[in-house]
């Protein structure tokens, strides 16, 4: 993922919901976000959490249900 402000596009291929929290961690943490080959996001965390910075899968999302 390349961030808009340093030229990244704004699709749908560069984009992922985040809370304010980890927002907030990426653009001022040492933590990264990458997108994966398989379509969803991946967090990096500091070294100083996983010294070999593995990426951790973002499938933790809600999902809507049918009423």
């Amino acid at each position: 993922m390349k961030f808009w402000e340093d030229g990244g596009h704004t699709d749908l291929n560069n984009l992922a919901l985040v809370c304010g929290e980890c927002h907030r961690l990426v653009h001022h943490g040492d933590w990264q976000m990458i997108m994966g080959d398989d379509g969803h996001p991946y967090v990096i965390p500091p070294e100083s959490i996983d010294p070999s910075r593995q990426p951790i899968p973002s499938y933790h999302r809600r999902k809507r249900r049918a009423a």
